[in-house]
């Protein structure tokens, strides 16, 4: 099991990254996940829309841009997987990178379910047949489907750091912006009378005061930036030589992170507002809506395939990230292989997703009559997530060494950022956590 070290110390040389660019390119690929093209128009639908849109923003370039410099602080000061890197700050916090880990594997395992319904309506945009919604739930597609996507994303990563998740993202990212931007032009061209381009950007005043529009931006900023689940610690811990700052690397990624959930909002509101079908939310918005609004289109044939391309894409920039975690924590802290690491990963999180994918199935599997799914979306997705980021901001901004924080921050920065600042960080970074955390228990 353990990796053999060519140098005869019984160390293995860790992989990193094949270029800066290429890092860059992941780490966006791992963002940009199902999250930004179809959670986003959902949650903008659900919060007032521009007014979730605006506060978004505030919230990217404030809390999303704060946390992230603190997880790339973490791995690519100690360059290793997210247990060990803890471990480095205080020994007993290796426990906190364990359940970090449990929690990837968790939300891995039902992520790939919905990614593999995404797969599945490709199939059908190729085969120029939507089969209905509730008719595809009530097979056992999904869980062919579901299989389909964990062998996808075992071979991506067992093929290596460089070889798979980075060749994977270099073309994927690049294909996805393609894609995107004409999509979002054709969705501009059908919105005649302009209803939901006003809907996308004209906020409503009252709306931006209010709390559960903020903690749901802030919600939404997790998902949108893989934080608090150690995603950015491990793939900043295979960067090899940092030659860029960090806070200049967070905000391409920002940037980047924010075109693409602009993007996804402006195309998805356009066709739904032109099709008159705005009343259509969450799932059914994808699986329902889209077929309905591509099978009525001149070209709708290239169109729905180009959709559901993209978010195939997506998805899997993003699964491959979770799966990245623990294999990660396997190789630098247990001395796994590569290949056993990711074979034992891949056969825990398929056997952890069956439940989910049979909850919508002929078995509807169901937890106090929540589909199983819906249930661990809700205690590891919401709740448990929102631990893992409290213990990850309180451990990197009050445990981890000032000196060694602001080193990190600062290096190759042409504006130096005062260790005061961190102060700052310490007490809004885990308050605004707890809050958001307290606000979504309170609306159960």
């Amino acid at each position: 099991m353990m990796g053999e070290d060519t140098k005869g110390r019984g160390l293995r040389e860790r992989e990193v990254w094949g270029s800066y660019t290429g890092f860059i390119l992941t780490t966006i690929g791992s963002a940009v996940g199902i999250g930004s093209i179809w959670r986003f128009p959902y949650m903008v639908s659900s919060n007032g829309g521009a007014s979730f849109l605006l506060i978004y923003i505030v919230v990217l370039f404030t809390f999303g841009l704060a946390f992230m410099v603190l997880e790339f602080v973490l791995g690519m000061r100690y360059r290793t997987s997210i247990v060990s890197a803890l471990a480095r700050i205080r020994s007993r916090f290796r426990f906190m990178g364990l359940f970090m880990v449990s929690v990837s594997i968790a939300i891995l395992s039902y992520y790939m379910v919905v990614l593999g319904w995404i797969l599945a309506y490709f199939v059908m945009s190729i085969m120029n047949h939507y089969q209905d919604f509730e008719e595809f739930v009530g097979s056992w597609y999904p869980l062919a489907s579901y299989i389909a996507v964990v062998a996808i994303n075992y071979a991506i990563v067992r093929s290596g750091l460089r070889a798979g998740v980075e060749r994977f993202n270099r073309y994927g990212v690049i294909l996805l912006f393609i894609m995107l931007v004409p999509l979002a032009l054709i969705g501009l061209s059908m919105d005649r009378d302009g209803e939901g381009l006003r809907y996308y950007t004209e906020p409503d005043n009252e709306r931006l005061l209010d709390p559960h529009v903020w903690s749901s931006a802030i919600g939404q900023a997790f998902f949108s930036l893989s934080i608090g689940l150690g995603v950015l610690a491990t793939y900043g811990s295979y960067v090899r030589e940092q030659r860029r700052s960090i806070v200049a690397t967070s905000l391409i990624i920002i940037c980047s992170v924010l075109a693409v959930a602009f993007l996804s909002g402006l195309m998805v509101f356009t066709m739904v507002f032109a099709n008159g079908l705005e009343d259509v939310q969450g799932t059914a918005l994808v699986f329902i809506a889209m077929p309905r609004i591509v099978s009525g289109m001149e070209y709708g044939y290239v169109i729905g395939v180009m959709f559901f391309l993209l978010l195939l894409i997506a998805g899997v920039t993003s699964s491959i990230s979770m799966l990245q975690i623990p294999v990660s924590a396997l190789e630098d802290t247990f001395r796994f292989s590569k290949g056993s690491a990711t074979l034992l990963i891949t056969m825990v999180s398929l056997a952890l997703g069956i439940p989910s994918a049979l909850s919508y199935s002929p078995l509807h599997l169901s937890i106090s009559g929540m589909p199983v799914l819906d249930a661990f979306d809700w205690v590891f997705g919401t709740i448990a997530l929102a631990v893992s980021a409290t213990l990850l901001a309180v451990a990197v901004a009050w445990f981890m060494s000032r000196d060694e924080v602001m080193e990190q921050v600062n290096m190759n920065s042409r504006m130096r950022i005062p260790s005061r600042l961190l102060d700052v960080v310490r007490i809004l970074l885990p308050a605004m956590i707890v809050a958001t955390l307290l606000k979504i228990l309170v609306f159960v």
